[in-house]
């Protein structure tokens, strides 16, 4: 390797560290506040560059969100991937709660996803990114269908399935009931009814 590859290698070294850093800070601040309420000045300022700075890094808001949305999931991700191809047999409820309880303890993420869901006018290269988050819970989950033995329509049903389970979250996260383990008791109960009625169509 010439000397020339080498400080260009060391470089790009030097601007993936800076990055993560700045998707940590970014992740951070998430934890302190909702995350739509982190503006970018914040961010650069926790991360200790200008704004300038980071706009090199991430030319918009939505780049920076996804780029810590993706970040974020890499843990349910593999999560899910030792579901999948673990020794031990697995169910379509150990699945499903597994997602629910994820997104339950990282609020960021929950905020993050549901925001870039709803989000209509998306970037292309943004939702290109998000795409390929979705494409995670998706494809895992119909290699799973698929180890279980289910031989057609697995994509169909893995859409399906995770697009029900995302509904029960959207739809009683701000239930009203007084204390946030009653919400979440309530969530898991129709998340493991949700699985329990998949788990009958397909593998009974």
């Amino acid at each position: 390797m010439t000397t020339e590859s080498r400080f260009a290698e060391l470089k790009e070294r030097e601007r993936e560290a800076r990055k993560q850093i700045i998707i940590e800070s970014a992740l951070s601040l998430f934890l302190k506040r909702p995350f739509y309420d982190v503006g970018m000045r914040d961010v650069a300022d926790e991360a200790g560059v200008s704004p300038a700075t980071l706009y090199r890094y991430f030319p918009s808001q939505e780049d920076l969100f996804i780029e810590a949305f993706l970040q974020d999931i890499s843990a349910v991700s593999k999560q899910f991937k030792a579901l999948v191809k673990g020794d031990e047999p697995a169910t379509i409820e150990d699945f499903a709660v597994t997602f629910v309880e994820h997104l339950f303890e990282n609020e960021s993420t929950f905020q993050m996803m549901t925001y870039l869901m709803l989000k209509d006018n998306l970037a292309n290269p943004a939702m290109g990114k998000f795409d390929s988050v979705t494409k995670v819970f998706f494809d895992g989950f119909a290699d799973f269908l698929e180890r279980l033995g289910v031989k057609e329509n697995a994509r169909i049903y893995s859409h399906s399935f995770i697009a029900s389970i995302t509904g029960i979250i959207m739809t009683f996260r701000n239930h009203p009931f007084k204390k946030k383990d009653l919400v979440r008791a309530h969530i898991l109960k129709l998340t493991r009814a949700t699985a329990d009625m998949y788990t009958k169509q397909l593998l009974n």
